[in-house]
């Protein structure tokens, strides 16, 4: 019989990882830790550039905890930054406040923890074009999270706000 004392699962490092990551809310203010603990994640990774995919996934958050009723504030629907160089706190404020639904907030990692975050997540991200018109070709998934971090599902990006809140509704009652 042997043990692997040094290994972890994938679930233990993102725990582990995630008490090291630093992010900045809308209103200028760091993110408490706790932030995390107090209700489930749902969590999409974009710009606030973007044409297409993160305006959809934002539009069917927003729909999603407004099918959700009562239950949406078991929730928190969180868009994450991949270009914090042109997405400053009070840019994504205005952003986000473009989209349906009372809950959703959206934070942008510093340099070091947006890396460790394309790495635990598996996020693709690369920044094409030059100078302030350039766009970030990203991965397009929507992750959910417990209190403890632990992953509890995830969908493609363009999934229906409909099948986002069903599967909201079974989760909620974890």
């Amino acid at each position: 019989m042997s043990f692997c004392l040094c290994c972890q699962s994938k679930e233990d490092t993102i725990k582990e990882e995630w008490k090291h990551l630093s992010f900045v809310r809308p209103d200028g203010s760091a993110l408490e830790p706790k932030f995390w603990s107090e209700k489930k994640s749902v969590l999409y990774f974009g710009f606030s550039h973007c044409p297409d995919m993160c305006p959809l996934a934002l539009t069917n958050f927003g729909r999603a905890s407004l099918i959700l009723g009562e239950k949406s504030n078991r929730f928190r629907f969180i868009f994450v930054t991949l270009d914090p160089e042109r997405d400053s706190p009070s840019t994504l404020k205005n952003y986000i406040q473009n989209f349906p639904g009372k809950n959703l907030t959206a934070l942008s990692p510093n340099a070091e923890s947006l890396i460790k975050l394309t790495d635990l997540f598996g996020i693709v991200r690369e920044k094409v074009g030059t100078g302030n018109n350039y766009r970030i070709d990203h991965s397009n998934f929507i992750y959910v999270l417990d209190e403890e971090l632990n992953t509890l599902t995830n969908f493609p990006g363009g999934v229906s706000a409909n099948a986002l809140a069903i599967k909201l509704r079974e989760l909620a009652e974890l």
